[in-house]
């Protein structure tokens, strides 16, 4: 907080919740989340610029909570990063019971520092205010690991168009952003597969948009909840995503027209294929899947032909023959649907319909996200070989039911 900084904190007495339920409509959201009365209350920061900031701002966080009987604190001013990290070690130690939202700028300097603290407790929501580049992704993991909903604001005039896929991409940790522009504030859904049909309605964080009403509704409903729900086409009714999903497993020739280019469309979105090959594999694919909630594909699978070629390449390099073998393979789950085990079920539903096929999966050695997916769906790696397409090496994968050596054990 600068020598000349004022603090304003808006203190917030939710109405009262008619019911334990979730809502059903967005009138009753509204209803959740709209608060009996608001007062704003101004800090003069200017003693505290230099010494134990945070700690002095949880003193008359609690000080004007007793005073107006509530928890509810919303702050409208930024918390400069090194005051952001002494309230975050206060609330730790003392975990006086408040419900915070919060505003600060990134501080790439200190992303590990608060990696570290987070653990959860007073705070619900943090809009954050980006003034330079985008930090990694791992900045933000740890506050959504804490139930901690991330409120991305992007300065408009700087902010690129990779930033904002990047931002896109991530609707599980980056929950919610907007652009400002010249007094102009724009929330964004986080529905980055532009070339794939689009999800029904949109979501009731979108709906609701305002600091006081998001803050309320991850209070009530949890982080996780309100990220899944969303206001139905009519405009009212709400429905959870991931709650009727459909998986279905059928051979190319056999998927419903149109259905081919919508998975094409899926794998190319998600960005970590050339798609110039896709529709011609999966045209010769030995079996597709797909997942459907409300006629939209949301997520999808296959086991693939490999080409000779390639069977070729494997057997030289590693002595494993995979003649007969089927490559599971283009893989793509819409970013609002992961975390709901998606990936896990389609593979699980292929491998039971593979016959008496083998399966087998590459990932790239330097890839040990997709690595660690892999053996917690109890994969595992077989051979190594170097793929001049990828010009690295990659491993060969294979579910551990399927792996037998010549003593009839899976290897170590």
């Amino acid at each position: 907080m600068t020598v000349t900084s004022s603090f304003s904190i808006q203190l917030i007495k939710p109405s009262p919740a008619l019911s334990a339920m979730p809502p059903t409509t967005l009138a009753q959201a509204k209803k959740l989340s709209s608060a009996g009365s608001m007062e704003t209350h101004r800090w003069d920061a200017r003693l505290d610029a230099f010494t134990n900031g945070g700690r002095r701002l949880l003193d008359l966080l609690e000080r004007l909570s007793a005073r107006y009987h509530t928890r509810h604190c919303l702050s409208l001013n930024d918390i400069p990063p090194a005051q952001f990290k002494e309230l975050v070690v206060a609330l730790k130690e003392r975990q006086p019971g408040l419900r915070l939202s919060l505003c600060s700028t990134i501080d790439r300097d200190i992303a590990n520092d608060f990696k570290a603290m987070v653990e959860g407790g007073s705070i619900v929501q943090i809009q954050w205010q980006l003034r330079g580049q985008l930090p990694d992704v791992g900045f933000f993991k740890a506050f959504s690991r804490a139930g901690i909903w991330n409120h991305l604001m992007l300065n408009g005039a700087k902010t690129s168009s990779e930033t904002c896929r990047a931002v896109a991409t991530q609707p599980n940790i980056i929950h919610s952003w907007e652009i400002t522009h010249t007094g102009d504030r724009r929330c964004h859904s986080n529905e980055p597969y532009g070339e794939v049909g689009p999800l029904p309605g949109q979501p009731l964080w979108q709906t609701m948009n305002d600091p006081v009403n998001r803050f309320l509704l991850v209070d009530r409903l949890t982080k996780d909840q309100l990220l899944r729900m969303r206001v139905d086409d009519d405009g009212d009714r709400l429905f959870t995503i991931g709650a009727t999903l459909e998986y279905h497993f059928l051979p190319p020739d056999r998927l419903p027209d149109g259905y081919l280019e919508e998975i094409c469309a899926m794998v190319a979105a998600g960005g970590t294929v050339a798609a110039t090959h896709v529709r011609f594999n999966l045209l010769r694919a030995h079996l597709i899947g797909y997942v459907q909630e409300k006629g939209v594909i949301v997520g999808n699978s296959s086991l693939k032909n490999p080409r000779p070629e390639y069977i070729d390449t494997v057997h030289r390099q590693t002595g494993l023959d995979l003649t007969g073998f089927v490559e599971r393979g283009y893989t793509s789950v819409r970013p609002e649907y992961r975390g709901l085990g998606i990936g896990t079920r389609l593979l699980e539903g292929l491998t039971q319909r593979a016959g008496d096929r083998k399966i087998f999966s590459v990932i790239a050695e330097d890839n040990s996200a997709t690595k660690i997916i892999a053996i917690r769906n109890h994969t595992r790696k077989v051979a190594t070989y170097f793929s001049e397409k990828a010009g690295k090496p990659v491993g060969i994968w294979m579910p551990e039911g399927m792996i037998v050596t010549n003593e009839g054990k899976i290897p170590k």
